[in-house]
């Protein structure tokens, strides 16, 4: 199968592009700087910008799926603890509005280029908690309060995904982290975890890549994944 991943350039996505070549699958990188990547067997890049649609529609162009592994971008240094630390923090509280736009964009350009499965990572802070126990519903809450721009902007996007035509699936996981893959994590709808455990960022990309090629009664569906 042929995989475009948007983000691919992430800690997510390029976890996402790992396991999918993985598993034999072609994958098409979409980066809004191609350059930064390198291409290898069964491994192409393309430009696409999520704010441009017809660039992405360019970009999605004979592919059969589309992981999103988007995120707002922050403009702190990288490379240490602390700047990551405070990046993500800063994406919270000011997200802008690259979720809910560059999903809609990204939704016309499936259309447009004939695609019809498509998987957007979200996050668990967006479920209403009816499906977790009564901390972590709590848990949520306060979290949702904390980052209300950031689960607004986020819900507008999934909003946009479930009124598709596409066959999509909303992927929910709780707080990633850069360690190593287990394999062990619960996925399906309406399954109980934690969001207080953080998963790791490959475990939630074998999950994605498993929305995408497999896992057909995940269809039009939200999916939580974690421990």
């Amino acid at each position: 199968m042929k995989i475009a991943v948007i983000g691919a350039t992430g800690a997510t996505g390029r976890k996402v592009v790992e396991r999918a070549l993985d598993l034999g699958h072609e994958v098409i990188a979409v980066a809004r700087r191609p350059e930064v990547i390198t291409p290898t067997a069964r491994l192409s890049v393309r430009q696409g910008d999520v704010l441009d649609m017809p660039s992405m529609a360019e970009a999605l162009v004979d592919t059969d799926m589309v992981i999103s592994c988007l995120g707002p971008s922050g403009n702190f240094s990288q490379g240490t603890v602390i700047s990551e630390g405070i990046s993500s923090i800063r994406k919270n509280f000011s997200p802008g509005t690259t979720m809910s736009v560059g999903i809609t964009n990204i939704l016309a350009a499936c259309e447009s280029a004939g695609v019809k499965r498509f998987v957007m990572q979200s996050g668990i802070g967006l479920s209403d908690g009816k499906e977790l126990s009564v901390l972590n519903r709590l848990a949520i809450h306060i979290s949702g309060r904390i980052f209300t721009k950031a689960v607004e902007d986020k819900a507008v996007a999934e909003h946009a995904v479930q009124q598709s035509e596409l066959n999509w699936v909303i992927v929910r996981p709780p707080a990633l982290s850069d360690t190593a893959a287990t394999s062990k994590y619960a996925a399906g709808p309406l399954i109980r975890i934690s969001p207080l455990r953080p998963l790791s960022f490959a475990d939630c990309a074998d999950c994605l890549v498993r929305a995408a090629t497999n896992e057909p009664t995940w269809i039009r569906k939200i999916i939580n994944v974690g421990r």
